[in-house]
């Protein structure tokens, strides 16, 4: 029996599938949902198995993989006999910089982001940080983040250029790195350490975020691991009047 499916619905289907062609077909459903789930699609509800299975016309093993991910990585949450529900302003693996999109979303602003740099590169400080050759490539993506055109964080990343080289292809302007790096290249964080810092804008810093020189930033550095072995270098400076970072971690106290 042949299920009718809706044009959307079919196009999220065949690009799941194209994209199937590079890799596990749960994956590319994995990538479509986060995409949407990033975007706020589904608006604090999240549709169930049997929904999706017919969505992506497949089969309900194949969205309880794609789904996993999504889980473990704190965007939806589930509980026995209940749909997956989002999950908006949780810390993940990522840390508090990688909702940054989302919560713009949220809140009812629009994102973009200005590309500075996005290009291979080599730098010997950075590499020491991965444990790797001081003349390795790297990939470097610098951007300012933009909420409703204001500027509210200048945000750097390095990865080995072995592990991102795809990253060259991608469009940055409006586009979640997390996203991309697993779409593209199928490298999904699981884990990290950060420092947290206040530190006065620069020069050059206050001309790119539109602050006075000297005004307070928060300074974040970030180092990301895959399966154990670091992956990632960040380095986001965020302007503390414009951005306000709330996590939430473990289990809550209910109000009595």
């Amino acid at each position: 029996m042949t299920h009718h499916q809706e044009p959307a619905a079919q196009s999220r289907a065949e690009a799941a599938v194209g994209r199937a062609k590079e890799g596990p077909l749960w994956k590319a459903v994995s990538a479509e949902l986060l995409a949407e789930v990033l975007a706020g699609a589904f608006a604090g509800s999240f549709p169930g198995e049997l929904e999706l299975a017919r969505r992506y016309g497949v089969s309900r093993g194949t969205i309880r993989a794609a789904l996993k991910p999504l889980r473990d990585a704190g965007h939806i949450t589930a509980h026995p006999g209940k749909k997956p529900t989002v999950v908006a302003g949780r810390s993940t693996a990522y840390g508090p910089i990688y909702s940054v999109l989302a919560s713009i979303r949220e809140s009812g602003m629009e994102h973009r982001s200005v590309v500075l740099e996005q290009h291979l590169v080599v730098n010997a400080e950075v590499a020491a940080k991965l444990s790797l050759a001081p003349d390795v490539e790297l990939f470097h993506l610098s951007r300012v983040r933009l909420a409703d055109g204001e500027p509210i964080g200048l945000d750097e990343v390095w990865l080995p250029g072995t592990t991102a080289a795809k990253l060259l292809e991608a469009d940055f302007r409006d586009a979640s790195l997390y996203g991309e790096l697993d779409r593209r290249c199928g490298v999904v964080l699981d884990g990290g350490v950060e420092h947290l810092t206040a530190v006065p804008a620069t020069p050059a810093q206050a001309a790119l975020l539109g602050c006075p020189e000297g005004a307070p930033l928060l300074l974040i550095e970030r180092t990301g691991c895959h399966r154990a072995r670091d992956v990632e270098f960040r380095c986001s400076h965020v302007l503390g009047d414009r951005v306000a970072i709330a996590t939430a971690f473990g289990c809550k106290a209910t109000p009595r």
